[in-house]
């Protein structure tokens, strides 16, 4: 399942260049970037893992880096396969890196992850494991829901 992708422009030799990120990365018919989720499809960059999570946890907000938001609570963590970043030390490499994702992922879209958390009893959703830059137009959709079901996203 593709999306339409944002935040990219054509470039003078037909290539099409992606503005989302610092990496710039350029695409020829077919090719992926480097995050491996935003790829060229004809005259169009499109998402490949719009609603697709690398898997769902509920956690302690305290594993989050938001030392005060909602202390005690829980959290929804997801994240989508794929990632800009290329750390060495990376501890999600086997999602963030995944070029298999189809396999590896769970359709969600996103009123269903803010239902998810909603019925877990999350007061948040984190959306994690990888950059989440790299699938802001499903990120924005999700904190949209979220929003909607009076969790915080």
């Amino acid at each position: 399942m593709t999306h339409s992708a944002r935040y990219w422009h054509k470039m003078p030799k037909g290539q099409l260049k992606c503005d989302l990120c610092p990496r710039g990365c350029r695409f020829s018919e077919g090719q992926r970037g480097f995050c491996y989720v935003r790829k060229r499809e004809g005259e169009a960059l499109v998402l490949t893992t719009y609603g697709q999570s690398a898997g769902f946890q509920l956690d302690p907000i305290e594993k989050k880096p938001l030392n005060h938001f909602y202390p005690g609570s829980s959290v929804l963590s997801f994240g989508t396969p794929g990632c800009n970043l290329g750390c060495k030390f990376c501890q999600n490499w086997d999602l963030s890196k995944a070029k298999e994702f189809e396999r590896a992922s769970d359709h969600a879209n996103a009123k269903d992850i803010a239902l998810m958390a909603k019925a877990q009893g999350a007061k948040s959703v984190a959306m994690t494991y990888n950059d989440p830059v790299i699938y802001i137009e499903y990120a924005a959709e999700v904190a949209k829901a979220c929003r909607e079901e009076g969790v915080k996203g």
